[in-house]
């Protein structure tokens, strides 16, 4: 007869082989899915961007090239791109850093600008540019931007303006005293104002970049930032918008004849409100209104400013300030790709907040800082814990 003391001893060798063998097979079934973790912080990222302020008659009748105009408006479409191209770590042996990494990225843009006055055809402008920025996460509480913007622009409505080329860039560091206090100093090359500027880069930001904060950026923008909840925030904001641009002579608004284009440049000051809707993981939208104020035209001959290079342009044949009118700006927001581990990391927010605020080519758009994570009012402890890591892991992939 066997003993009851046997039969534990037989149980006990059988649940251990059972236990080891579902051990050794879930280590296999681990190896076999060969996971591949994501290699980076930022995400791909897309932005489609439209920008309409409606025509308005131009005030000023006693200039020749003011009446031929008669009226002035901007129809504007903007294509941004930016994704990660390498993302370098950094090993840190002291237990007073965090992580430390360098980030590569890839910057591209598109921009369709139609100035539209009633006395001319309407002449459809482009710039399009590929550019890259380096953004370096000292570990600690800095970090370095660097931009550099290449592009070009040209009159594609017709076939005698030839192409422009230009280089927007920006040098910046901040310093993240704590997750509400930011300060940043750089300089910026800049067009948005109308005309080829090298202008300081100050900036002040008070309260957490996942929360409600006042953002100052000279000379981008200021806003306030109002997250109502996890999937929708409210702005309100003052920033400039503008460029320079390669404009055909062929309506002969330049009075040398023999010039095929001079330079077109405008800027204008927009106040308004803006909302961001989160939809999904990869994909949101935005839609902004406001007054326009401070505009501007001006046509500046190459010939006549040559004089001076890398300086801002002083001679021009016609400049007009214009009254202000009303703006409506949308936008969608598409982001691709899986990232690595950054929740709640004050610089890599700030690194994020950085090429938000600066986009390639200098067009002043924002895709509403997309990639940081907004909290619920009602998170509980747990959910933190698993918030921390699930961007490391889709469940999906199993």
């Amino acid at each position: 007869m066997v003993s009851n003391k046997n039969i534990f001893k037989v149980l006990v060798l059988i649940s251990a082989f059972f236990l080891l063998l579902h051990k050794t097979e879930a280590q296999e079934s681990f190896d076999s899915l060969k996971l591949k973790l994501p290699k980076h912080y930022f995400k791909t990222v897309i932005v489609l961007d439209a920008y309409r302020k409606p025509n308005q008659s131009i005030s000023d009748t006693l200039d020749f090239l003011s009446k031929k105009l008669k009226s002035y408006g901007v129809n504007q479409f903007i294509f941004s791109l930016t994704t990660p191209l390498a993302t370098f770590e950094h090993p840190v042996y002291d237990s007073t850093s965090a992580q430390k990494n360098t980030h590569l990225l890839l910057t591209a843009n598109y921009m369709l600008l139609q100035p539209t006055f009633n006395g001319i055809p309407t002449h459809n402008l482009v710039k399009a540019g590929i550019g890259v920025r380096l953004i370096v996460n000292s570990g600690k509480k800095g970090i370095w931007f660097i931009d550099a913007a290449p592009f070009v622009t040209g009159d594609v409505s017709y076939s005698s303006s030839k192409p422009y080329y230009r280089m927007a860039s920006t040098i910046v560091y901040s310093h993240n005293k704590s997750a509400r206090f930011n300060w940043r100093i750089g300089i910026t090359k800049s067009f948005m104002w109308g005309n080829r500027n090298y202008l300081p880069f100050i900036g002040l930001r008070f309260g957490r970049l996942d929360r409600t904060n006042l953002s100052i950026q000279f000379p981008r923008s200021i806003s306030l930032n109002i997250p109502v909840n996890p999937k929708f925030t409210i702005s309100f904001y003052t920033k400039p918008q503008g460029g320079m641009f390669n404009f055909s002579n062929h309506d002969s608004l330049y009075y040398i004849g023999s010039a095929s284009s001079f330079h077109f440049t405008r800027y204008e000051i927009n106040t308004g409100f803006r909302a961001d809707v989160r939809v999904n993981d990869w994909f949101n939208f935005y839609v902004a209104l406001g007054l326009s104020t401070k505009n501007n035209v001006t046509f500046y001959s190459e010939k006549a400013n040559k004089e001076k290079r890398n300086t801002p342009y002083h001679t021009y044949f016609y400049n007009q300030n214009m009254k202000p009118t009303g703006f409506f700006n949308a936008g969608l927001v598409f982001k691709f790709g899986k990232t690595k581990s950054y929740y709640n990391n004050k610089n890599l927010y700030d690194a994020i907040d950085l090429n938000n605020t600066i986009d390639g080519g200098d067009n002043n758009t924002s895709n509403g800082n997309t990639q940081i994570p907004i909290e619920s009012k009602n998170l509980k402890k747990q959910d933190l814990n698993l918030k921390s890591v699930q961007d490391l892991v889709d469940y999906n992939d199993f």
